[in-house]
């Protein structure tokens, strides 16, 4: 390590520590810790080996690859890198130490002359292991960059350049960030190579640091100095880098460079750039010199330049220029943000149509759109999953998850429906054992489906299928293969074991007793050899695994039965849809799950998180799988379909024109297939998005105005109609990451089956109802189509500014206000139940607004049912609440005959107390629906019309009652 004159004395070596009596208890340590060591490498073996397995049962070997040898690779040339430059410094350290040795004259010296001496003896093999320490963990590090690297080396052009730098988007959103990587590995490295460079001049006398003395020789300067002049030009590549930065600035009036950026930072980061080049300059300058004069110079120069240029200048010109005229300077640079805003969000080619909102609605229009009418959504998902539960869950081990919403053709009408698969939960078993956890519970079994519109005289749901063995009621559904081993449950068993010696628990028979089966698909993991057993053993830590004799060779373990945890798994570049939704296709069942490329590096575009002056997304769900925050670019590139019995995964492209998706299928060619190859089965039934269509219209309420001056003065923002349901509040239906409570929770988008103006045919869509920002009126709404034809079509519907239809809150409102409406919530509510309110629905009819909120009874009871028992439909002024929608229609668009004996001209008697007059309401509503279900609908409809009026005598009794007291 320290070179001598001959004839030096060299410093004694240190003394052997002498034998301890412990010696032999060390060894068994040593031995402990070698056999734990050797564990943890076997485990992390096993998971390795056996995500192979998995990779490869699915055909999807070629990804596995990719996706491990990368990061191997990248981790190998890191650390190969990184030792070579930390070992031929350090090597070189050691050549340049003092002739002679430092004499001691103190206490630290005598340290280091001990570390001198302990050199002289193992100085080789110090440099080494220091070298390769450091080099590896620097290198280790390098292994994040894997997905960077490769959309680097097979990155895909945007056809759009951004304004600043005239560079094609993808420079951005590929290059960038990997050129950002290599940056900051290369300074950290270089960081470190020159504090250990340092730390060994020290040790080697090369460097002197007393009270009064501060030496370094001329060897450990120009050393020192060259690594010094390395940093500098680090330094100024990262201030090169950072101008890149800009382009998504938050200083101005909108996201991105504005004036500010352009006309000071961006000059500021280029002298910085000089001025770091300089410092290098110095830096090597410095060599000939004496001290560290020159070095001191740069940094000083570096320092204030910092400060001034980069600090003060642009806050002065940003106070003192920009905001006294900020419309003027900003103007260019707010219309950047908004095209890049609407064009990262996929929302330029919104078609935008005036809707009249006309008042002049008859009882031709309405049978005019009879299938929109007939498949208003009365059942909220929500509500749905509830009642489902309490009468198809039929076993505690049994759960439904969550309700979808879809259309199916039955009985050769589109309907729309909602359906739920019937999914094993093994927490829910009684007796829990590991044979009973992953050898007999694997697999729920069969699903429900329910027209969305239909309703029984129970006020419950009519199925279509139901039950174990499903029972379906049309030719149009097929369920030949219902058993479900891979879904959604959270709680699902990460592993089972299929064909093994074990029955598993299956369907029920017509007496009630469970009947047994055994797997016999193609999905799984075959367990095959001793040492595959032992892997999986390895890998669940899981001892019965290894030992269980239920167990053969000819068994297979399904892993990763959580779809979201599948898809994640194979494809962990790409942001998942928090709803995944359930479909019957060729007398089987599949799940969909709507996949998302995502960046936040898209120029000028502003993110998509909670940001009121430039938008931004709250209603994304805070609990399940979902796009993240801060992406300020998405696309719904894939489709991912998992067949829900074999566990097989087909990942779609469905927009080839998105570059980033285009990036990753040259990355992964064997992971995606092409849409042309999705079953026509299927194709009928995929949805539009939700989240997507959530994100796209949070950034709409603010990016809908494409002029400058109006984005700027916010002078048309809108948001998103307020929810004016409980719905949400009672039943904890989902979890917003912002906006809650009863009329302050924004509305979620809904889909509907309905035939939109100026079109024939019915279009499955979603839609979205929208508010100003300053008023309740409804301003708008935005529909996208799901239809195979129309995909992805968008249209935004603008109501007209001097008579705008009241918002869903306001009719909400109005609703409540109702004393009829409110009188009867009170009779119903009499019998210790809660009334529900449900989603407040928008639904289009012509060229006018139909309001239609269903009316749910809950019992207050654990897992009480909740019933449908009244329909609200509100037109212009009319406010009518009746038990069916049908009724509601009828009423309000004058279908109904009325009683001659309950006509305007021949009020109703309703005289008595107000306990007499609630009483006979009853009275009067139980006849209703004694009527109802005789089919006398004459009747039916004047007995409600009887109960509401007594209803309202026993409310202004009340009224009086208050006023006399």
């Amino acid at each position: 390590m320290i070179h001598r004159e001959p004839g030096d004395t060299p410093p004694p070596p240190p003394p052997r520590p002498p034998r301890q009596p412990g010696r032999g208890r060390n060894i068994l340590r040593l031995a402990a810790v070698i056999l734990l060591v050797t564990a943890l490498t076997a485990r992390g073996a096993a998971v390795a080996w056996t995500d192979y397995l998995w990779f490869s049962s699915l055909d999807f070997a070629g990804v596995w690859r990719t996706l491990v040898f990368t990061r191997i690779f990248l981790v190998i040339i890191a650390t190969v890198i990184a030792f070579l430059v930390i070992y031929v410094n350090l090597r070189l350290a050691d050549r340049l130490s003092p002739r002679r040795a430092i004499f001691a004259l103190g206490q630290s010296d005598e340290l280091i002359a001990r570390f001198q001496g302990w050199a002289e003896i193992y100085g080789g093999r110090i440099l080494l292991a220091a070298a390769g320490v450091f080099g590896f963990l620097i290198g280790l590090t390098a292994g994040n960059a894997w997905e960077r690297a490769l959309l680097f080396l097979n990155r895909s052009d945007f056809g759009t350049t951004d304004p600043v730098f005239g560079k094609d988007i993808g420079f951005f959103v590929f290059n960038v960030p990997f050129y950002r990587d290599l940056f900051a590995w290369g300074f950290q490295l270089l960081i470190w190579t020159t504090l250990l460079v340092a730390v060994l001049h020290y040790l080697n006398g090369g460097i002197q640091i007393q009270q009064n003395v501060q030496r370094v020789s001329s060897a450990v300067k120009l050393h020192l100095s060259i690594l010094f002049a390395g940093l500098a030009i680090f330094k100024a590549i990262g201030y090169w880098l950072d101008r890149y930065e800009l382009l998504y600035s938050t200083r101005g009036a909108a996201f991105g460079a504005t004036y500010t950026d352009i006309v000071a930072q961006r000059p500021a980061l280029q002298l910085l750039v000089g001025i770091s080049l300089v410092a290098a300059i110095l830096m090597l300058v410095n060599i000939r010199f004496r001290g560290w004069t020159l070095p001191l110079v740069a940094g000083g120069l570096w320092l204030v330049t910092s400060v001034i240029v980069g600090g003060i200048i642009p806050a002065a010109v940003q106070r003192l220029s920009v905001e006294p005229n900020e419309i003027l300077r900003e103007s260019q640079y707010i219309q950047r943000n908004i095209d890049a805003t609407r064009d990262a969000y996929d929302l330029s080619d919104i078609s935008v149509t005036d809707f009249a909102a006309s008042p002049a609605l008859g009882v031709d229009d309405i049978e005019a759109n009879r299938a929109t009418i007939d498949n208003v959504r009365l059942w909220d998902p929500g509500v749905l999953k509830s009642t489902y539960s309490q009468l198809e869950q039929l076993r505690p081990y049994y759960q439904f998850d969550d309700v979808d919403v879809d259309r199916y053709r039955i009985d050769g009408a589109l309907t729309q429906v909602g359906l739920a698969a019937r999914e094993i939960e093994v927490d829910n078993v009684a007796e829990s054992t590991w044979v009973n956890d992953h050898l007999v519970f694997t697999h729920g079994f069969g699903a429900v489906l329910s027209p969305s519109n239909a309703v029984s005289p129970e006020g419950q749901p009519e199925f279509l299928v139901n039950d174990i063995p499903p029972k379906v009621e049309t030719e149009s559904l097929q369920l030949t293969q219902p058993r479900i081993y891979f879904g959604e449950v959270p709680g699902a068993s990460e592993f089972v074991f299929v064909g093994t010696k074990e029955d598993e628990v299956d369907a029920l028979t017509e007496t009630g007793e469970v009947s047994y089966n055994n797997y016999d698909g193609e999905g799984g993991v075959a367990v095959g050899s001793i040492f595959r057993r032992a892997a999986l053993a390895l890998r669940f830590n899981d001892f019965n695994t290894l030992i269980s004799n239920r167990i053969t060779g000819d068994s297979k373990a399904l892993l990763f039965r959580n779809i979201s945890d599948r898809v994640e798994k194979a494809a962990p570049f790409l942001s998942q849809d928090s709803d995944p939704y359930l479909v019957f296709q060729d007398g089987g069942l599949v799940w969909v799950v709507d996949l998302y490329t995502t960046t936040d590096r898209y120029p000028y575009a502003s993110p998509a998180f909670p940001r009121d002056e430039y938008g931004g997304t709250s209603r994304l769900s805070n609990t399940a799988h979902s796009l993240p925050d801060g992406f300020n670019y998405v696309r719904n590139s894939v489709k991912a379909v998992i067949d829900a019995y074999n566990g097989t995964m087909s990942f779609y492209v469905v927009d080839p024109d998105d570059p980033v998706i285009a990036t990753y299928a040259k990355v992964f060619p064997e992971l995606f297939s092409d849409a042309s190859l999705i079953p026509d089965s299927l194709r009928d039934n995929l949805r539009y998005p939700e989240d997507l269509f959530r994100v796209q219209s949070d950034m709409y309420t603010a990016y809908h105005v494409t002029s400058p001056q109006v984005f700027f003065n916010e002078g048309d923002l809108w948001q998103i109609a307020r929810d004016p349901s409980s719905v949400n509040a009672v039943l904890d239906i989902e979890t917003l990451r912002a906006g809650t409570g009863t009329g302050t929770r924004p509305m979620l988008p809904y889909y509907l089956l309905m035939t939109l103006p100026d079109e024939e045919a019915p279009s499955f869509l979603i839609l979205q109802p929208f508010t100003p920002r300053s008023t309740p009126n409804m301003v708008g709404f935005l529909v996208a189509k799901s239809d195979p034809d129309v995909y992805g079509e968008m249209i935004q519907y603008q109501f007209p500014q001097g008579n705008p239809p009241d918002g869903p809150n306001q009719v909400g409102g109005r609703i409540n206000q109702n004393t009829t409406i409110s009188g009867e919530f009170t009779l119903l509510g009499q019998q210790g139940s809660e009334i529900v309110q449900g989603n407040m629905l928008v639904v289009p009819v012509e060229e006018s607004v139909v309001y239609v909120q269903p009316v749910y009874l809950q019992g207050t009871a654990q897992n009480a049912l909740p019933e449908l028992k009244r329909v609200v439909v509100v037109f212009e002024d009319r406010i009518i609440m009746r038990p069916t929608l049908n009724e509601a229609i009828d009423v309000v668009f004058g279908t109904e005959t009325s009683d001659p004996g309950t006509g305007p001209d021949d009020p109703i008697q309703v005289d008595g107390t107000v306990a007499e007059l609630l009483q006979q309401a009853e009275t009067a509503f139980e006849a209703a629906d004694a009527a109802l279900r005789a089919g006398d609908l004459a009747r039916y409809a004047a007995q409600v019309e009887e109960a509401q009026a007594l209803i309202t005598r026993a409310l202004a009794l009340i009224a009086e009652t208050d006023t006399n007291s």
